[in-house]
């Protein structure tokens, strides 16, 4: 039984996977309220995922081997919802009694197995209830996503925001060289990202793009503005939980298969996920919704920005 027990769990370093993580915390809590969830987080950024999350008590970010052993004797059990090399030697640091998921299964969403995992380790498996990835923004985050919207002069009477995602984990250290030239399974090309954004200006010149990106793709959206002028550039601007709330000013997002485009399944705002030969059943979005759209080919540049643009204007 869990009640009133002590739980650590640990979570993945990356945001796709650690939001993967999320409704399977929330089953826990939610069918066992007396228990405490703490968190070895992987990165700061799996913490930034967690940040004001009901169903967590404290989150501890990569904690070090002096502070494991002080949390030794407060907890009664480990949980391993990810199965990931270093989430097995913080556990086994631990010493205490703990429970590992399976091996991943690739004919399963990865959020839907550790859905599954976590029901089995309950008495009498109750029914999962709530699938949506479990993302909480504050007052401040809100604030910040308008005053970013207002500086690029935004009319939210008139303007029409259509959010675009550039690059993807994998592709962090790259430079812009490589990017305008990459052939990588995940990204959508640079060419296909200016056409799109150029086809949607003279389609009305009140659909903006916002782009949306990491740090190492600032001279990728720097590029991408000076060649169409309905771009708005957010890149590296923006907090995880923030990228939540700007999702609610958006009548689409286009994202290929990256932690932001998990992060809009959060959220209600119309999804249409670019899917090259990655893997669509384990990490594709989640859950299904009636506002997804999926545009898959064998390679991303197969999927052209034609079809990109008659789909997000069916949806707008």
């Amino acid at each position: 039984m869990l009640e009133n027990r002590k739980i650590i769990m640990v979570t993945p370093e990356r945001l796709g996977d650690t939001l993967m993580c999320t409704p399977a915390i929330h089953y826990l809590k939610y069918y066992h309220p007396t228990i405490d969830i703490d968190i070895i987080a992987l990165s700061e950024l799996s913490a930034e995922v967690l940040k004001n999350n009901p169903d967590i008590r404290r989150v501890f970010v990569l904690p070090s081997q002096k502070t494991l052993k002080n949390l030794e004797l407060q907890y009664d059990l480990a949980i391993n919802i990810y199965n990931y090399p270093l989430a097995r030697e913080y556990i086994r640091a631990l010493n205490i009694p703990a429970k590992h998921i399976p091996p991943e299964n690739f004919n399963i969403h990865q959020a839907e197995q550790a859905l599954l995992f976590v029901q089995s380790l309950t008495p009498g498996q109750p029914e999962i209830l709530e699938r949506r990835y479990q993302l909480f923004p504050d007052t401040e985050d809100t604030a910040h996503i308008e005053n970013l919207l207002e500086a690029h002069h935004i009319d939210f009477k008139k303007d029409i925001l259509i959010g675009l995602h550039v690059g993807c984990h994998s592709l962090a250290k790259k430079n812009f060289a490589f990017l305008k030239k990459m052939t990588h399974p995940k990204v959508w090309p640079f060419k296909s990202i200016v056409e799109l954004a150029q086809k949607l200006y003279q389609e009305n010149p009140h659909i903006k793009t916002i782009i949306t990106g990491s740090k190492s793709e600032k001279t990728l959206g720097k590029k991408l503005v000076k060649l169409s002028p309905n771009i708005i550039n957010l890149i590296d601007q923006t907090t995880v939980s923030q990228l939540c709330v700007l999702m609610k000013y958006l009548k689409v997002f286009i994202s290929p298969d990256t932690g932001l485009m998990h992060i809009a399944c959060s959220t209600d705002v119309p999804l249409i996920a670019l899917f090259g030969p990655t893997h669509l059943t384990r990490t594709g979005p989640y859950p299904e919704t009636s506002h997804l759209t999926i545009l898959q080919a064998p390679t991303m540049a197969e999927i052209t920005a034609d079809k990109v643009f008659h789909t997000v204007m069916q949806k707008i």
